[in-house]
């Protein structure tokens, strides 16, 4: 066989062997393919004499399993949530590189309440045990968070797991996947009187009927219902005529929000929650309205005469927010240098504009040489809508008063004409002395 078969044979082999060594999970392989995840498991509690809550994180692993008792993806007494197959497709929702994803796993209180949910067996009067796992895209494409239930009868039976099946004094939880809500990108960027969609899904182990709220939370705390849906009645209630739903698509797992023609007093959080029975999934995006900033001059050539003086105005128009910076330069007349800032420039303050934009103007005082001659004049403004700045330049044109030359003509003439009197006087009296006496 050729050498560089036995070559490619070995890469493939190697690779194989590096994704999935020991069954624990390296950059490279999807969720779906190592079934496991590394999480941090995050509890609380409050501090003697104090109203202060701590923290306290603990590393974890999040596995899909197949089989009643899996094996452990490592030899260390890591605690493990161990997810039993359910027919909730997590995999659906999250199916990413593990190096990709941050895990967080947190307990789930229900106030001392049981909550009876489908399929899950409860022993006695001992309530379950809830959590929430939140597994979020680390570039921000998406955030899902689920809800895992341990019922106390499942307690019971992991108390009698056979010795050759448990690992020592390792934690191990046993879990049912029963519910999740999942987000696109936290935070969405979106200029004026444009339509805009906010995803959010969701997916529950069996059919039953839920109930939707859009909440809009402002600046300053000021919380807005934008829209409410009621799984019992298939109902939507708007609150807002410019918000819109899908009922159709609800049914299938779509809770998304479409929002028409946006304006700034839509900016803030929107919270998407979703209520099972007693549970409440919720989840955030944050929609930020930026407009692009308008730049115009009073001028794209200027033609001065020496000496005369001209307001260079440069106005910025309709952004949003109010943060625009505005500058003025001088751009050099040999290629490789920097421009220069002008000084003395003046800027007028912020004016709220109807649609509640802002707009303002800076403009210095040109008294024009010579030199100035050739000259660009850029005004760059810079804005956070703005991938780059934006550059609007004029040029000077100066040409030589007309007064001096007025002055020289005016001073040769004066000359001449003195010239021309003194030769006319020197020619009377050339005159006169060759005129014969009477005598």
């Amino acid at each position: 066989m050729n050498v560089w078969v036995y070559v490619a044979l070995c890469c493939f082999l190697c690779s194989g062997i590096l994704k999935q060594h020991h069954g624990v999970a390296t950059a490279g392989s999807t969720f779906s393919q190592s079934r496991q995840l590394s999480c941090l498991f995050e509890t609380s509690e409050t501090i003697l004499l104090s109203s202060e809550i701590k923290y306290i994180r603990q590393n974890a692993w999040l596995l899909l399993s197949e089989r009643p008792y899996p094996e452990n993806p490592s030899a260390d007494d890591t605690i493990k949530f161990i997810i039993r197959e359910s027919s909730l497709d997590i995999l659906q929702h999250v199916n990413e590189d593990t190096d990709k994803l941050e895990c967080k796993i947190s307990r789930y209180f229900t106030d001392n309440t049981q909550i009876l949910w489908p399929g899950i067996q409860t022993q006695g009067d001992k309530l379950d045990s809830w959590f929430t796992g939140t597994i979020k895209h680390v570039a921000d494409k998406f955030t899902v968070t689920v809800f895992l239930v341990q019922s106390s009868a499942s307690r019971e039976a992991e108390n009698r797991i056979p010795e050759e099946v448990s690992q020592g004094n390792e934690e191990r939880f046993y879990l049912s996947g029963v519910f999740l809500v999942r987000t696109g990108p936290s935070l969405i960027q979106s200029g004026l009187k444009k339509d805009v969609l906010l995803n959010c899904a969701f997916s529950v182990d069996h059919h039953t009927d839920v109930t939707i709220q859009w909440v809009l939370q402002q600046k300053g705390g000021q919380k807005k219902l934008i829209v409410a849906y009621s799984g019992s009645t298939r109902q939507v209630d708007y609150k807002d005529k410019r918000a819109e739903m899908f009922p159709a698509e609800i049914l299938k797992g779509n809770a998304s929000l479409l929002l028409r023609t946006v304006e700034i007093r839509d900016a803030g959080s929107y919270a998407c929650l979703v209520s099972v029975s007693a549970l409440l999934g919720a989840q955030s995006i944050q929609l930020e309205i930026v407009e692009k900033p308008t730049v115009t001059l009073n001028a794209d050539v200027l033609s001065l005469v020496e000496g005369d003086e001209h307001k260079l105005i440069c106005d910025v128009g309709h952004f949003y927010p109010h943060d625009a910076e505005a500058q003025w330069l001088l751009e050099p007349q040999k290629p490789g240098m920097l421009p220069h800032v002008v000084n003395h420039v003046l800027s007028s303050s912020h004016r709220q504009n109807s649609d509640g934009t802002y707009s303002f103007s800076t403009y210095f005082l040109l008294k024009a040489s010579l030199r100035d001659n050739g000259c660009r004049y850029t005004c760059r403004v810079d804005h956070r809508s703005l991938k780059q700045p934006i550059r609007k330049s004029l040029t000077v044109q100066v040409t030589e008063s007309t007064s001096a030359t007025w002055l020289l003509v005016l001073l040769f003439l004066l000359l001449l004409a003195g010239c021309l009197v003194v030769t006319l006087y020197y020619l009377h009296q050339v005159m006169s002395s060759n005129k014969p006496k009477p005598y």
